[in-house]
């Protein structure tokens, strides 16, 4: 395993920031975390070539970790657009009603 801390801290913190990110502005949620896991585990495969004591093994493990973070922040953040929208729509509607039933506040280009 890499012993360094700092290379899990960054990297959950980096896997969170853009599986949420990338989740809002792609509004594909299931694509990030299938491309954090492939990436992290070529990144297995990869690592024990260049560092000395390490084996695939853990590193896959991580990479499946990463991709099950992955998959739980996307679901949330599906799960926050959603209720976002829902909420929206609701408001919006509202204020269709209130237009609709008091003329006299309604826009000009309303009446």
């Amino acid at each position: 395993m890499i012993q360094s801390p700092s290379f899990y801290i960054f990297s959950i913190l980096a896997v969170i920031v853009i599986s949420a990110i990338a989740g809002l502005a792609l509004r594909r949620y299931i694509i990030v975390p299938i491309i954090v896991f492939i990436i992290t585990a070529l990144a297995a495969f990869i690592i024990p070539n260049f560092v000395e004591n390490t084996d695939w093994e853990p590193l896959m493990g991580y990479a499946l970790f990463l991709g099950i973070l992955s998959f739980i922040i996307s679901v949330l953040t599906w799960l926050y657009v959603r209720a976002r929208r829902r909420k929206n729509e609701i408001t919006s509607k509202r204020a269709t009603k209130a237009e609709l039933n008091d003329p006299d506040t309604a826009p000009d280009s309303k009446r």
